[in-house]
């Protein structure tokens, strides 16, 4: 047998993702014949090498070269790279319920960062009342307006504790309330996942 019978063409595939789902999308595209090869974390730094050579019968490697990711959105973002072969079976309709599986995952993302915004602009918001009303019992003081001061130092305090303890209690509600909806969009992308499992082997 011949190296040319042993040749086997990739195409290559760069998501950037939060930390946290970078083993989720891992594991879902694994199921769509993608193979991890590579993963950058904020900083261009390369993390993890699997996989180094991409045709061993033409010595071609993947090196660990100082390459920045495609986005990088902030320090808790990564690039992953993968690879698979261009001529995998089913390839169109694997296609299809790739791009089914990647839609419900961002789906899933979006959620859970309007979950986050809202929780902590909430609180941002209380804190920042509180602030203001600190800084005019300042004023106050310097003004010689004790009571005042005492009355909007209260205020002010309160508007921290309020801002403080209402981003457990938000973040929670919020979480119960779009947990049915996140659940519903893992189940759209296990089961593309599972799909294509089966058109693979």
């Amino acid at each position: 047998m011949t190296n040319k019978d042993n040749f086997v063409a990739y195409e290559y595939k760069n998501i950037t993702v939060g930390r946290n789902y970078a083993a989720l999308y891992t594991d879902c595209l694994s199921n769509f014949g993608w193979m991890l090869i590579e993963e950058y974390e904020y900083g261009y730094r390369p993390v993890l090498t699997n996989g180094n050579t991409i045709n061993k019968n033409l010595n071609l490697h993947i090196h660990s070269i100082q390459t920045p990711p495609d986005k990088v959105d902030g320090p808790d973002m990564v690039t992953l790279k993968f690879k698979r072969d261009r001529h995998i079976n089913n390839k169109l309709e694997i296609d299809r319920l790739e791009r089914k599986c990647e839609e419900a995952l961002s789906a899933i993302g979006n959620i859970e960062r309007r979950n986050s915004a809202h929780t902590m602009g909430t609180s941002l918001g209380a804190g920042i009342i509180g602030a203001v009303f600190i800084g005019l019992a300042i004023y106050s003081f310097i003004s010689s307006n004790i009571a005042i001061g005492v009355f909007l130092t209260i205020i002010g305090l309160v508007g921290w504790g309020i801002g403080f303890f209402s981003y457990h209690k938000i973040g929670q509600k919020k979480s119960i309330q779009t947990e049915p909806i996140i659940q519903e969009q893992f189940d759209i992308a296990y089961s593309a996942c599972e799909q294509a499992h089966t058109l693979l082997v």
